[in-house]
């Protein structure tokens, strides 16, 4: 029996919440001073959204994918982020390169749209800059950056990584292009690791970075077993290693902590002996 929470399906795609999820709330609340005006609430309203635009992050790939004629079995959203369960990585690099993209273009529209509205409001109304909700819009429209930002870093199997694993592969063919993604990611992941122990303090970066490691390995391994399974036919018209029905995550990562300090000790500092919780 499954523990994920089943939430919604959409467009024939199962949207779950995996157990471990509930893990981030419980631990905002834990960890919360209770200091400063900035009150618990907006946090946790603050987690939903920010994970409601990561489900639009995924249908981003999700719809892409269905365009290119892969089906996606599910999308699962986890304390570091959510995932889009594809049933097969695409056979031609570049359509896996617009799938990659598809996510991130996603959140630019959501900052986008965001920006839009804070410009207009605060140029209209600019008292309106001091209230709560107008920071929430902000803090949700500098999410949204970020996480294009991060995304985009070629670590495999995150979505610069894919993308930088799509333009590999049409040079070296999928197996090298893959094996050189995943070695820069590995090394990427090791540096964000030793920047979570050693200079944010932060132990969702450090698990964000093993994930990332692990994921990039385990789909290595599936590509090579399917390189051996093809060599081990002995079929000599055998033609390169393409994808077969292996699944792909699509990996969307969350970057929560480290923005929310900045948020709270730039935009809500106060002259005031004031201690800030870590989410």
């Amino acid at each position: 029996m499954s523990l994920n929470l089943k939430i919604a399906r959409i467009q024939g795609i199962d949207v779950s919440i995996h157990w471990t999820f509930w893990l981030l709330p419980l631990w905002v609340i834990l960890t919360w001073s209770g200091g400063g005006i900035f009150p618990l609430w907006m946090y946790l309203l603050m987690i939903a959204a920010l994970f409601g635009c990561i489900v639009l992050h995924e249908f981003g790939h999700a719809l892409t994918a269905r365009e290119f004629g892969i089906r996606t079995r599910s999308i699962t959203l986890s304390p570091l982020g959510g995932i889009a369960e594809l049933e097969r990585m695409s056979h031609k690099p570049w359509e896996e390169f617009w799938i990659a993209v598809a996510g991130p273009a996603v959140n630019v529209v959501i900052a986008a749209f965001l920006g839009a509205i804070l410009f207009v409001s605060a140029t209209l109304l600019p008292a309106l800059v001091e209230t709560l909700p107008w920071q929430f819009l902000g803090m949700l429209a500098l999410l949204n950056v970020i996480m294009v930002v991060f995304n985009m870093i070629p670590a495999f199997p995150m979505d610069g990584g894919r993308v930088f694993r799509a333009i590999l592969a049409s040079w070296l063919g999928l197996l090298s292009g893959t094996r050189v993604a995943v070695m820069v990611g590995t090394v990427l992941a090791v540096l964000m690791g030793l920047a979570g122990i050693l200079l944010l303090h932060n132990p969702w970066l450090i698990l964000i970075a093993l994930f990332v490691a692990f994921a990039g390995q385990q789909e290595l391994q599936g590509l090579e077993w399917q390189e051996r399974q093809r060599l081990a036919s002995n079929d000599e018209d055998a033609g390169p290693l393409v994808s077969g029905p292996q699944p792909v995550m699509h990996i969307t990562l969350r970057l929560w902590d480290p923005v929310r300090r900045v948020w709270v000790q730039r935009t809500f500092a106060q002259p005031t002996d004031r201690h800030d919780s870590r989410a």
